[in-house]
């Protein structure tokens, strides 16, 4: 059953906070702005004005919100929960940042994006550095969202959502195709199994 929870101008990015119960987006134009709600949609706040902010994740545990832009060349951003601390974490990308995740591997936390123009997709630890490509998908211009488990990076590319290995490097694997571009993705997990 669809329901609306909140009306927003022009979303690019959401994450869910389930410590707290927020929800937050990114408002990409008119004018740029960080956002959270509640679950049920009230209580809207503005955390942030960003120039074109595009996706974030969420580091909950340490109160944290990594974002992109739709600027070139790009950056990518932390900030608290609360908007301050504002901190480049990588700069000086080529491309606008679509996708995004943060994920905890093996020692460190591991930030994850779509290079959107060039179908980089790209990784760096949470602080900026060891930053590296993953793989080139070769399909510019429609790559959009990511997801990370353990041990797999799934992303959108086109009508398309494909998954690689983060740390084998093998060749992509197309997991499901569609009539249409694929947007958004969430891998869903459930008391400890991936769904």
């Amino acid at each position: 059953m669809l329901e609306t929870i909140v009306t927003t101008i022009y979303p690019v990015g959401i994450s869910f906070d389930s410590v707290n119960g927020h929800i937050y987006w990114t408002e990409t134009y008119n004018p740029g702005k960080i956002m959270r709600c509640n679950s049920d949609g009230s209580n809207v706040t503005i955390i942030v004005y960003e120039t074109k902010p595009t996706a974030l994740t969420l580091d909950t545990q340490n109160r944290l919100i990594y974002y992109g832009q739709q600027t070139s060349p790009s950056q990518i951003f932390r900030i608290n929960f609360d908007g301050t601390d504002k901190r480049v974490i990588v700069k000086d990308l080529a491309t606008y940042v679509f996708g995004i995740e943060i994920v905890a591997d093996v020692d460190v936390k591991s930030l994850y994006w779509m290079a959107y123009t060039t179908g980089d997709l790209q990784s760096a630890w949470y602080n900026g550095s060891n930053f590296k490509t993953i793989t080139s998908t070769f399909a510019t211009n429609t790559n959009w969202d990511i997801d990370v488990d353990e041990d797999f990076i799934f992303y959108t590319t086109n009508n398309q959502i494909v998954k690689i290995n983060k740390y084998l490097g093998q060749n992509p694997t197309v997991v499901h195709t569609d009539t249409q571009q694929i947007y958004g993705l969430l891998f869903y997990k459930q008391e400890g199994k991936n769904i």
